[in-house]
């Protein structure tokens, strides 16, 4: 499966939140991960900046001769459980939960997308791609797609975790489940990043248990999480850029790359008719840290 090609199907995610109860929670620790890949491996710069170029041209082509196709995409999951035989090590049903949220949000199916206010409503859309836990292993044998490790690495959510069981990127998208990845909820890495022969070992989703499906160790306020990564996995951005700090003052200048989606600070709050780029911000994004996922108002503040 090639991720520069999936890569220019996503335009914008918009959805909106249920309100629940506060919490304090970690946040998406995507942009952090790539850092320390690019500290470690600093010729890859050059190489996503090739990458993100590629994309561009590839985007706007395809945007100029598109001819209303309806294909859905679908893309094979499996869903790695990295347990220490705790409560991390969650049912089928949580995962299966999980893949119905998934399939949900990204099909336009959510029922609070009704919700979404006015100056946005016409931003959600249905992105034409499905997921589905894959039916054969990489040896072809079948399989229900979840696969069960026992290893003490689940409270480390990192590389070395990574390998302890990981499936060809180019047939599957890689979900770890495990009970600590560094303080955050999930992480991946984008397509540029792992793009070419780097990234075999790298290239997919990682989850705290309590932050997949809406379920059994976790819960509702949590469960688009997933959506959210598989957002990065797929090339999007957060609102407010390329990093991991909605708020700070340089946020203004740095775009998402897309073009529906106004500049932004970036938020931890539900303000619905927040503005800090002088326009009002769309922060019932999906790529948003305020409405969907990490914070909850209650009730909503709309001052």
């Amino acid at each position: 499966m090639n991720r520069i090609i999936f890569s220019f199907i996503i335009i914008t995610l918009t959805g909106v939140f249920s309100e629940l109860g506060a919490q304090d929670v970690p946040k998406c620790r995507t942009y952090d991960a790539i850092d320390m890949l690019l500290l470690q491996y600093p010729h890859l710069r050059e190489q996503m900046e090739e990458s993100e170029n590629e994309l561009e041209d590839f985007t706007m082509d395809f945007t100029a001769n598109r001819s209303g196709d309806e294909e859905i995409y679908l893309i094979p999951v499996v869903f790695h459980i990295i347990h220490d035989g705790g409560i991390e090590n969650i049912s089928d049903e949580q995962v299966y939960d999980a893949m119905t949220i998934l399939n949900r949000d990204f099909r336009l199916e959510n029922e609070d997308v009704e919700d979404v206010i006015e100056e946005f409503s016409s931003l959600p859309a249905d992105i034409k791609i499905e997921f589905k836990l894959a039916q054969r292993d990489p040896s072809g044998n079948c399989t229900n797609g979840i696969n069960r490790v026992q290893s003490i690495l689940t409270d480390e959510g990192g590389e070395n975790m990574k390998s302890l069981s990981m499936w060809p990127r180019d047939s599957y998208l890689n979900v770890w489940v495990c009970r600590d990845a560094g303080g955050a909820a999930g992480y991946t890495l984008i397509p540029s990043s792992v793009d070419g022969n780097f990234g075999l070992s790298n290239d997919g989703i990682v989850l705290l248990h309590n932050y997949t499906g809406s379920i059994g160790t976790s819960n509702e306020n949590r469960s688009r999480t997933l959506t959210h990564e598989v957002g990065h996995w797929i090339n999007l951005r957060h609102l407010w850029g390329g990093t991991n700090d909605p708020g700070e003052a340089d946020n203004c200048f740095i775009d998402d790359g897309v073009d529906d989606t106004p500049l932004s600070l970036g938020w931890t709050s539900c303000v619905l008719a927040g503005e800090t780029c002088g326009s009002l911000d769309n922060i019932q994004n999906y790529m948003e840290y305020s409405c969907l996922l990490y914070t909850s108002p209650s009730p909503r503040d709309l001052s």
